[in-house]
């Protein structure tokens, strides 16, 4: 493992892994635009349909486990053919490769599900650092969601629910606060979201974790409000910062040695 200083951000080596994932060694960021008008995802990236439910599966939350949940649907399923639009409007379970403020260069993946239960945006992540980051080591993580369109009424669950997965897909874990009327509004704009994932297990070293954003289809507006995802950025908290470094030097003076 090469040396690395603490007092800087370890950074993403953006380098392909199982499935397409991109390996993480302590930051990663992803903002889109290199997508240009294409219609192909960043490596690492999916965006896929529900391939169940309807528009009242999901009324009260995203369900994670059964039938009817996110964990129901396969990790590896093959990303979607994004529709390429400077402002995206009308149903697409493909999904949009969509300008932001109608630009032609800076993107975001947006989401406008019909006739199932919802999309999901995923952003496959391996662990690159090395060792294992254990259960409790916590993680920042900041997006955008963007609001391109109003609807008549409020979605019955608007914005994005976020949700994690180290084993494989088994299991998903919901990082909170989920998202309401009031923090993302039935308007259009732009709403910066900061949460903190803590692991609840292990993310074993060579390991992937996935990353969820889902958007509920909705029951009470159609088209529903169209939504984006944008500006990505995951970091660690200073406490994780530190034990990464510990490990750091561990590997460098067991190498010293040799």
């Amino acid at each position: 493992m090469r040396s690395l200083a603490v007092s800087t951000a370890i950074s993403l080596m953006a380098s392909s892994a199982s499935f397409g994932a991109v390996v993480f060694s302590g930051t990663y960021s992803e903002n889109f635009n290199s997508m240009g008008s294409g219609s192909a995802a960043p490596a690492g990236w999916r965006h896929f349909a529900t391939s169940f439910g309807s528009n009242n599966t999901w009324t009260s939350s995203v369900l994670t486990s059964g039938s009817s949940g996110i964990a129901a649907m396969s990790v590896t399923t093959a990303g979607s053919t994004l529709v390429a639009a400077t402002t995206p409007s009308g149903n697409q379970n493909n999904g949009f490769n969509a300008g932001v403020g109608g630009s032609t260069t800076n993107r975001a993946i947006a989401t406008a599900p019909t006739t199932v239960a919802g999309s999901i945006i995923q952003l496959d992540l391996t662990n690159g650092t090395g060792s294992a980051l254990l259960a409790g080591t916590a993680l920042n993580v900041s997006f955008d969601t963007i609001r391109y369109t109003a609807a008549s009424s409020a979605n019955q669950l608007p914005g994005y629910w976020f949700f994690y997965s180290v084993d494989g897909g088994s299991s998903w874990t919901n990082v909170g606060p989920n998202p309401t009327i009031t923090t993302v509004p039935n308007t259009v704009g732009v709403t910066n979201t900061v949460t903190t994932l803590t692991l609840g297990a292990n993310w074993q070293s060579g390991a992937t974790m996935y990353l969820r954003w889902v958007d509920d289809n909705a029951t009470e507006t159609s088209p529903d409000q169209i939504i984006g995802l944008d500006n990505v950025a995951i970091t660690p908290t200073p406490g994780t910062i530190a034990l990464l470094g510990a490990v750091v030097g561990v590997v460098g003076r067991r190498r010293s040695r040799v």
